[in-house]
Formats: C-alpha cells, sequence, structure tokens
C-alpha cells in the first residue's frame, strides 16, 4: 500500500498568473505547462511554521487502547472495517501524481499546482517519501476537473495524475503510452497539411489531435500535436524530415 506521507498541507495560492494573448483558454486546458507567479514567494507558510508545535501533546488527538488480540500465541492487530471504507470515502475526492522519470521536490509540486491548477479551488497537497504526491480536493467535481484538463508536463516531462487507490505502489506502476503534448518549433508553414502533421507525429508515437491555433493556423511560430508515446524511451530532441527534392530537414522538438 501506499507509504505514509511525509508532508502534509500547501498553504494559500498566490494570484492567477496571466495567460499570454497568443493562447486561448481551450489551449490552456488542453496542453497544461508548468508556469508560476513571481510573486508566490513569500505567500506560503514555511516548512518549520507548518511543523511548529506539532509533537505537543494537547495539539493533536487522544487515543484509546484496545486489548490486542491473541492468535496462535501471537498479538494481531484486528482493524475496524467501517473505519478503514470512512477513510477510503474521505480520499476519494483525491489524486495521485507522479513525474515519469523525475523526482520533484514539494515546493516544486506547489508551483505546479499554484500556477496551473486555477479553475478549481487548491487542493491540500501531501509528498510521500517514495516521490509521489496526493492532492485532495474539496469535491469530486475539483478532482475530474484536473484529470480531464490534462495532460500535464513538469520542466517538459510528463506528470501523471490519476485517481487515488488506497494500493496504489509507485514501484508498481505499469509502463505504458502515455499522450504527451509535442511542439514543433520553426515548423515551416508548408508541413503544415492534416497528412504530413500526421506523418511526422506518427515518427515519435500514436497522433491523436493537433491543438485549435495549429487547426486554425493562428499561430506559425510552433506547431502542436499531442501524441501517445512510449514514455520508457528516451523522448527524442529532433527528428529528420524528408523533402521532395531528397533533401533532409531536421526537426527540433520541445515538450510543452
Amino acid at each position: 500500500m501506499g507509504s505514509a506521507p511525509t508532508v502534509l498541507q500547501a498553504g494559500p495560492p498566490p494570484k492567477t498568473v496571466e495567460t499570454p494573448p497568443e493562447i486561448d483558454a481551450g489551449a490552456m486546458n488542453a496542453a497544461k505547462k508548468l508556469t508560476f507567479s513571481a510573486t508566490s514567494s513569500g505567500t506560503k507558510p514555511m516548512m518549520a511554521e507548518v511543523v511548529k508545535g506539532n509533537r505537543e501533546q494537547n495539539m493533536g488527538l487522544n487515543l484509546n487502547y484496545y486489548p490486542p488480540v491473541m492468535k496462535d500465541g501471537i498479538k494481531i492487530v484486528k482493524l475496524n472495517p467501517q473505519e478503514i471504507a470512512e477513510q477510503n470515502q474521505k480520499w476519494s475526492r483525491a489524486l495521485i501524481g507522479y513525474v515519469i522519470g523525475g523526482n520533484p521536490t514539494f515546493k516544486e509540486m506547489l508551483k505546479l499546482v499554484y500556477g496551473v491548477w486555477t479553475s478549481v479551488s487548491t487542493p491540500h497537497v501531501f509528498l510521500h517519501n517514495n516521490g509521489y504526491f496526493s492532492f485532495k480536493f474539496d469535491n469530486k467535481e475539483d478532482k475530474e476537473a484536473i484529470l480531464k484538463q490534462g495532460p500535464y508536463t513538469f520542466n517538459y516531462t510528463p506528470f501523471i495524475p490519476k485517481q487515488w487507490d488506497p494500493e496504489f505502489q509507485m514501484n508498481k506502476e505499469p509502463t505504458q503510452p502515455v499522450p504527451i503534448w509535442v511542439m514543433f518549433p520553426n515548423l515551416p508553414i508548408q508541413f503544415w497539411a492534416p497528412g504530413n502533421l500526421g506523418r511526422i507525429s506518427s515518427c515519435m508515437g500514436k497522433p491523436i489531435c493537433i491543438d485549435k491555433l495549429t487547426a486554425q493556423e493562428q499561430r506559425i511560430a510552433y506547431a502542436r500535436i499531442l501524441i501517445e508515446m512510449d514514455i520508457s524511451q528516451p523522448l527524442p530532441e529532433s527528428i529528420s524530415l524528408e523533402l521532395p527534392d531528397g533533401t533532409h530537414y531536421s526537426q527540433n522538438i520541445e515538450y510543452k
């Protein structure tokens, strides 16, 4: 089962980051990137403040004594199934998240929550000791909204949020294709036909869709395509495109 969290709750969020004028709301919801307010420093409590007085007896919760059960000469702890069910229900509004091949700090993850998840009430953030996070939301609607607004990236690496599971174990997570928003900066506009965009993205994985601005050719600095990719392999930094005259064009790739 998942390990006990080592850090408890995030502080209040900073002001919402302004959306660049060339990115509409639909594109923001479709392609989430790690961004955060430069004014966020000083708005969140330091860890020393969070844990201050944590071990004082009058600050916690008193427990009752329950005689252990003896079975074959061994003390057995018999848990209350109703209390387990109540805890599972409480955490059903939570998500589990982790970065593929990465190990972000608690502070770095707060930047993602404060800077990107601005359309919902800020969740409580918990860091587990084996590299994954739990995000506990106030309601089911907020949790589902965050799931629908993905996929997300963290420092150009896939960040995977999924429904909280009491049996979750990070080291047993299956490796499977993940949808990733891929940017092709300065891709020549003559290559933007749907067929050729499909051929370009097929070199990297299974094409899913292009974003709205790419489809309308309203932003030609780069094309953005959602591609289902095998994250067990290193993500390519460039691909080679063969032109009609037989020459080759090296296309750079970014992930955000």
